[in-house]
């Protein structure tokens, strides 16, 4: 019961973290004006690589950017990162958990709102196309499961991230391509249960039973674990690389288990008391954005054959 209620409750959320403040931009989608901010290094210019930061539920756009560090990836890197807002505070990831517009005007598409996104991107020559990377945690995380299921030959690479699949998603996912992953999960998640739970709307797959989902469509038949060296020998968390070997589809599929961690994503940024228990507590094990960046950087979309 107590399994249910947080994962209700929380639908799925990630803690709110005090951030910078920046005035978004803004597009009209579905009649509605959509927002998102752009964080560009300065004094470039020309399409670049972009990544698309997908915040939890509720959760202040500003906040997520503080809660990890691709704005200084981005700084050091050279590419883009932008950052939607979800209507109401949640995404539209699937029929069981739909948003409705404002005055009852429908239910938000936010698959069309992220595609419309990308396309304005491309035509402010903001993104390079085929390099356009997702990233999402928690609620954020579950839309990335979607955009993997839904629109995989726009993106290079997706990472969702502390977020199993919902049933239903993986019931209705038939992939045109097999976009690389990289997932990365809390054992001791306290919010969206690594162990999966049921909700009366829907059943949250387990991280192990989403990954063999997966594994599945790529046809895998071999498996690569590491147990990554400690940052922070005081950390009681531990951070595992799980990579699948001797698919079928080349695309690649990593796994970062955080053995311990909980509902946040893993930095070495010293621990505020607050995250320390919270959600699982917040693991020092890796720093999310570089791995992401080290995952992302290599992949693109494949060129389209001559007709």
């Amino acid at each position: 019961m107590a399994k249910l209620l947080t994962l209700v409750v929380s639908l799925l959320c990630t803690a709110p973290i005090p951030g910078l403040a920046q005035e978004p931009a803004t597009f009209a989608y579905q009649g509605v004006d959509r927002r998102y901010v752009l964080h560009q290094p300065s004094g470039q210019s020309g399409p670049r690589p972009v990544v698309i930061g997908l915040h939890g539920l509720n959760e202040p756009v500003e906040a997520f950017r503080h809660s990890w560090t691709m704005d200084a990836v981005a700084d050091s890197d050279g590419l883009d990162v932008v950052y939607p807002a979800a209507l109401s505070g949640r995404w539209a990831y699937a029929d069981t958990r739909p948003v409705p517009l404002p005055g009852d005007n429908g239910l938000v598409d936010d698959v069309g709102f992220i595609n419309a996104l990308l396309d304005k991107l491309i035509a402010d020559h903001v993104a390079d196309p085929s390099r356009i990377y997702v990233a999402g945690a928690s609620n954020g995380g579950l839309m990335a499961w979607t955009l993997a299921c839904r629109m995989p030959e726009r993106l290079a690479a997706i990472a969702p991230m502390i977020s199993g699949m919902i049933e239903r998603q993986a019931q209705q996912c038939h992939p045109a391509r097999l976009a690389p992953l990289l997932v990365l999960a809390g054992t001791d998640d306290l919010f969206q249960s690594y162990d999966g739970a049921m909700a009366p709307e829907f059943r949250l797959m387990s991280v192990p039973e989403t990954l063999e989902f997966w594994r599945r469509l790529r046809d895998c038949t071999g498996l690569k674990l590491r147990r990554l060296p400690a940052h922070d020998p005081s950390d009681p968390t531990a951070a595992v690389l799980v990579e699948w070997t001797e698919c079928k589809d080349p695309s690649p599929q990593r796994f970062f288990r955080i053995e311990g961690g909980g509902h946040s994503l893993p930095s070495f940024a010293p621990l505020a008391e607050r995250e320390r228990a919270p959600h699982g507590g917040r693991s020092q094990t890796v720093e999310t954005a570089e791995e992401l960046w080290s995952f992302f950087k290599p992949l693109s979309l494949p060129a389209e054959r001559p007709r």
